[in-house]
């Protein structure tokens, strides 16, 4: 593994331990951040078998104090989805987004079964503004 990848996954494992549980005002119980979401900062899907690139990491782990912030404000996810895994699980997804200091952001939140609500994942939300990708940060006016 290299040296920055290994940094990363440092500075990523730091923010997770010091933000275990999230209170979402849209769920009954704490939003927790465990092993399953940081592990999905750094790999697709839930399996560890296919890496990220180191931007996509990095632009991630940029967008985690957003992410979190989020989290906090919400109190309905603007999508809900439900797939059944290979093992015959239930995988609930929740979606949240919204713009956060000026970065428009999706943050996904999954449950497994009846486990513990955990963060999954936070990517900046791109939108097409006349067949533009844009996203907050961009001056719209502009386009």
């Amino acid at each position: 593994m290299n040296t920055e990848i290994k940094h990363l996954k440092q500075r990523a494992q730091t923010f997770f331990k010091d933000n275990k549980r999230i209170r979402c005002p849209a769920f009954p119980e704490e939003v927790v951040l465990n092993s399953k979401g940081l592990s999905h900062l750094f790999y697709k899907g839930s399996r560890k078998t296919t890496s990220r690139s180191i931007k996509e990491i990095v632009v991630r782990l940029e967008l985690l104090s957003r992410a979190l912030k989020l989290l906090k404000m919400m109190s309905l996810p603007q999508e809900e989805s439900v797939f059944t895994d290979s093992k015959g699980r239930k995988c609930h997804f929740f979606a949240f987004e919204a713009v956060v200091d000026e970065r428009r952001i999706k943050v996904i939140v999954r449950q497994v079964g009846n486990g513990k609500k955990h963060f999954w994942s936070v990517i900046p939300a791109w939108r097409k503004v006349r067949g533009q990708r844009v996203n907050a940060k961009t001056d719209l006016s502009k386009q």
